[in-house]
């Protein structure tokens, strides 16, 4: 088996034309962002196969599970990709989509989305391979192990990894990135030359050091001081981070609505002009969820929203009375820590708290049902960060005939 070979000839140019038209993203962009993503992925696989438990057996039993040929950038993730990617990344899953988003011209909403559905094709592809082959665990990383320096290879030169945190797999990889930039590249020549350019140089990098601290002390003293008040309660949010990029969603009529660009607001819209909304039956509406990324509970709460989060309230409200037809059921989710009967409570009374948030907006027919799931499908260890463990506190929707 040609891992890599396997993994590249699943990503169609059909398959990143699609996704870059759900996205509204370029096709470049979206096409330069799975080239980085598969290499970061598989070289993980391999870097983690030591200390990630059962990895072997989740990638196989997922690639005889899952269909994988014809995803849509707008399908819930799958839980067990979720899974790997904390297994593999941690809490520097963010870095890694921040990282691919600068470096693709992505917008980091949709970087994210991408590293998930290129998982889902890169594992599922895998999976698929070990089974139909009855490949074992040891021929499998021995494989992996032998195509080591072509996934390097595959990893793009402007994607620099040294801020990742990533172990000694990569270092290869950060070694020739320095090499193939002409900036990085300090040849003997230079070396030798340089005594006497420096012996100019340094008294006129001092100079320009002391202007700096000059202005930025004069500049200091002419501005007002911030004193920040410690008596001001600061409000903690209790859900995932949230993208940052807005954009204008224009319905019928003059309503134009403000909201992150290809966020909740964007997806759903989507989803109800596709042909599947009309076309798909409950049991299969049930597997698509979409997660609100702007409306967040202050810590420990379940009746108060951190300020701003009425924005996608009300957004929602719009779109809801904009296609009466439309029916929603809301879901809570909180992470594993904390008593299970009380994280259960905890999300039921958010999921009713935003249900009648919507109802005194006046769409409270469309809100057919509201539950809390706890941590029912919570995947991090409750011993895990507080950043880590923020992938399972969230608010969702789905429709529902």
């Amino acid at each position: 088996m040609k891992i890599i070979n396997q993994v590249k000839e699943s990503i169609t140019p059909d398959f990143i034309s699609k996704i870059s038209s759900e996205l509204g993203e370029n096709e470049t962009s979206v096409s330069n962002a799975i080239q980085a993503y598969i290499p970061v992925l598989l070289g993980s696989v391999l870097e983690k196969k030591e200390s990630v438990s059962n990895l072997f057996e989740s990638i196989k039993t997922f690639g005889i599970a899952e269909n994988i040929t014809n995803l849509s950038a707008l399908q819930r993730t799958p839980d067990t990709i979720t899974g790997l990617k904390n297994k593999l990344f941690g809490s520097d899953v963010y870095s890694i989509t921040d990282k691919v988003a600068e470096y693709s011209g992505l917008s980091e909403t949709s970087s994210s989305k991408i590293l998930d559905l290129t998982a889902i094709k890169t594992f599922g592809t895998l999976g698929k391979e070990i089974d139909s082959h009855k490949i074992t665990e040891n021929d499998f990383f021995k494989n992996l192990k032998n195509s080591k320096d072509d996934i390097l290879k595959l990893l793009p030169v402007g994607l620099s990894l040294s801020a990742l945190g990533f172990g000694a797999f990569w270092k290869p990889a950060l070694k020739k990135e320095t090499v193939d930039i002409p900036s990085h590249n300090y040849s003997n020549k230079k070396k030798k030359s340089s005594g006497g350019f420096l012996k100019t140089l340094i008294p006129i990098l001092l100079l320009l050091l002391a202007a700096f601290f000059l202005f930025k002390y004069c500049k200091g003293k002419s501005e007002e001081p911030v004193v920040e008040d410690a008596n001001v309660k600061r409000i903690t949010t209790d859900t995932i981070k949230v993208p940052k990029e807005v954009s204008s969603i224009h319905l019928d009529g003059d309503i134009n609505l403000k909201a992150y660009q290809n966020g909740l607001e964007d997806q759903i819209i989507t989803f109800i002009h596709s042909p599947e909304f009309n076309t798909l039956t409950e049991e299969q509406l049930k597997t698509k969820w979409f997660d609100f990324d702007n409306v967040n509970f202050v810590f420990g709460k379940t009746d108060q929203l951190e300020p701003g989060s009425e924005v996608q309230v009300e957004n929602l409200t719009a779109i809801l009375k904009e296609y009466p037809g439309v029916k929603i059921k809301i879901g809570a989710y909180t992470d594993r820590k904390g008593d299970d009967k009380l994280n259960k409570e905890i999300s039921q009374k958010r999921a009713d708290f935003l249900k009648s948030e919507l109802t005194k907006q006046g769409v409270g027919a469309q809100v057919i049902s509201a539950e809390g799931y706890g941590e029912e499908f919570a995947k991090v260890d409750e011993s895990a960060s507080d950043e880590e463990r923020a992938s399972d506190r969230k608010m969702s929707l789905r429709f529902t005939k």
